[in-house]
């Protein structure tokens, strides 16, 4: 039985071997048929050859059995001298010829291997998807890249884009060439089916964003996401979409995320910041909502929290936040320093001085002494002259006199040097600035005596000549010219202040200049002033659209001040009196701008009571008021 079952295997591959062998029924040699060796060919014909070659298939299928079998047991070389014969033997079959020109390219023998692939390719029977693929890789190892380009299509064609190591291939001839359109479109196929692999995604990321794609970079990112949820793309995703100006998409992806770590917190950064630039108010009920409701909670998304609640006026929450996120964020000292910047700027608005020298003290140590001018400034604010101007004092000193260290070269030399003069002028406008603080202390202190004003005058006049030097530097500095038009109005140089508010007035919206500030405390000058009622209107005019464009800030109080006082100026004392009451007297109980214009307008309504009242209260700040005591002596006449 072993061996009539030994006969019956030989016999079965024999016939098996009949039709991979041959490429026709065997027949007797044709002596008037050209014939010509399977090497003598080395072009590449795109018809198949019609020639009918010598066979000899007895020859051919016994070759053929012993070279696999020889293959099988390791001699290889034998075996390949087998295949060659069985070839000759039967030079017409496509698949021997392939098989060949196969054991040629693995042994190295790159050019024989593509002689006989051409020669194959010629023959009739079965097109295999493998053997495009051997011919695509010889011509690429020939450098004929028109031919490896059309048999690796070919090759993919035949194996209906299912050979993912010929596409993957392919995709690396591609590279060699650098045809990037045809490289994304084969890496859009080979993608799905690796599950998006790191090393190609990023290939085809950086494709696309050479490219210029985004719409198809959103695609991949959000086919990567669905295929591998790697939320690390849903991130890039919300970027690029930011990115397009497609706010709505991005949005909606944000609204989805509900979990404290790195990506959801730059998601919501992301998308925050994108409404903060069209709506400051619609971004700040978004973060609220992701904060309170979504619970996506990190020290960076509490720290932005703590500074829309500070611009919002929600101070007391504003407060607990910054704080909050100060401790937090230890280890990254710009977001401390930013922090402690603003719970400084709330304590002087609360007239907190105290804790405002102690966050701002902070805030210059968080920022290794990058704060220095802002530390200054809050020493000016609360009244520490001598502190203040002894810092600025040692800082010039060194920032005036500075150098690149030796051994730098020319071009980082240059921007150190502009960095140095940077400094150097923020540190001579905080002196200017500081001046002014003073003068303006002075200036309200009903017991100043005449050398207490001359000081002031002289404060003023300093001031001035460190702006004009700044400018003489730089004369585009708008910045300098509000503080130069504030202080020129304060010293009586009304024409020149006036020309210089109009001047900045002129500036572009991006010239990053306070247009709310400037058009409130121009317009106010010249309402209080009231030279002509031509003035009185333009200044209630650029009152009101300062208004509009501060919206609910923090200065919004100080701004309905000047509209009444305009109204009244216009003798409309109702319209007037009906602005004061949209300002709330708790946060004005040390103004006594305001109870002077309140007690005016009362007055002027004939409520003598409550004018009463106010002028009472701005004798107590005031007690040399002149307009308060007016009134009080005649009420009692």
């Amino acid at each position: 039985m072993k061996g009539l079952f030994g006969t019956f295997i030989a016999f079965a591959m024999c016939a098996f071997l009949l039709g991979a062998c041959s490429s026709a029924p065997a027949k007797k040699a044709d002596n008037t048929a050209t014939a010509s060796a399977p090497v003598a060919e080395q072009a590449e014909e795109s018809e198949h050859d019609t020639l009918v070659y010598p066979q000899n298939l007895d020859v051919a299928h016994a070759a053929y059995l012993q070279a696999v079998n020889l293959e099988m047991r390791g001699e290889h070389a034998i075996s390949e001298a087998l295949l060659r014969q069985a070839y000759e033997a039967d030079p017409g079959s496509r698949y021997l010829g392939f098989e060949v020109a196969e054991r040629l390219a693995s042994r190295g023998e790159d050019s024989l291997a593509l002689v006989y692939a051409q020669q194959a390719n010629r023959l009739k029977g079965k097109k295999l998807a493998r053997h495009y693929a051997l011919l695509a890789h010889l011509y690429v190892k020939d450098g004929t890249a028109d031919s490896a380009r059309k048999y690796f299509n070919l090759g993919l064609d035949s194996s209906h884009y299912q050979d993912m190591a010929l596409l993957y291939d392919y995709s690396l001839f591609l590279e060699i060439i650098k045809d990037k359109k045809e490289l994304v479109r084969v890496y859009g196929l080979l993608l799905p089916q690796v599950n998006y692999m790191p090393s190609l995604f990023q290939r085809q990321f950086a494709l696309l964003a050479e490219m210029n794609k985004d719409s198809a970079l959103v695609d991949l990112l959000e086919a990567a996401y669905n295929a591998n949820g790697d939320r690390a793309m849903l991130q890039q995703m919300v970027q690029i979409l930011l990115l397009q100006k497609r706010l709505a998409e991005a949005r909606a992806i944000a609204d989805t995320v509900m979990s404290s770590d790195a990506v959801a917190e730059k998601i919501v950064v992301g998308v925050m910041t994108a409404m903060t630039e069209k709506n400051r108010d619609s971004a700040f009920k978004f973060l609220k909502h992701k904060y309170y409701v979504d619970s996506v909670r990190t020290p960076i998304l509490t720290n932005f929290l703590g500074h829309h609640e500070y611009i919002a006026m929600e101070l007391d929450s504003a407060k607990v936040h910054l704080k909050q996120a100060a401790e937090e964020l230890e280890a990254q000292p710009v977001y401390v320093a930013n922090a402690y910047r603003s719970l400084a700027s709330i304590a002087l608005s609360e007239n907190d001085k105290v804790n405002a020298v102690i966050y701002a003290e902070k805030a210059d140590s968080a920022s290794m002494g990058a704060e220095k001018p802002m530390l200054a400034m809050t020493y000016g604010y609360v009244g520490e002259y001598k502190k203040a101007y002894a810092m600025l004092d040692s800082l010039l000193a060194v920032w005036s006199k500075w150098n690149p260290p030796v051994g730098v070269d020319s071009a980082s030399a240059n921007e150190l040097r502009k960095q140095a003069s940077r400094m150097h002028r923020q540190f001579r406008n905080a002196y200017a600035r500081i001046y002014t603080f003073e003068a303006s202390d002075i200036e309200k202190n009903v017991n100043a005596n005449d050398s207490m004003k001359t000081y002031a005058k002289e404060a003023r006049e300093r001031a001035e000549l460190f702006w004009e030097s700044l400018l003489l530097a730089d004369s585009t500095d708008m910045g300098t010219r509000v503080y130069m038009a504030m202080n020129l109005e304060r010293m009586g140089r009304y024409d020149e202040s006036f020309a210089m508010f109009e001047l900045l007035l002129k500036q572009p919206e991006s010239s990053g200049l306070d247009f709310a500030e400037i058009m409130n405390y121009y317009g106010y000058s010249l309402i209080d002033m009231n030279r002509s009622a031509a003035d009185v209107d333009r200044g209630l005019a650029l009152v009101q659209k300062a208004l509009d464009k501060i919206g609910k800030g923090p200065a919004r109080e100080a701004y309905l001040d000047s509209k009444a006082w305009g109204l009244y100026r216009k003798g409309l004392y109702k319209q007037a009196y009906d602005v004061m009451l949209l300002i709330d007297a708790k946060n004005m109980l040390e103004d006594a701008v305001y109870w002077e214009h309140l007690g005016a307008i009362q007055a002027a309504l004939g409520m003598k009571a409550e004018a009463s009242k106010s002028y009472k209260t701005l004798l107590k700040l005031n007690p040399n008021h002149a307009d308060a005591k007016a009134f009080f002596s005649g009420s009692k006449k």
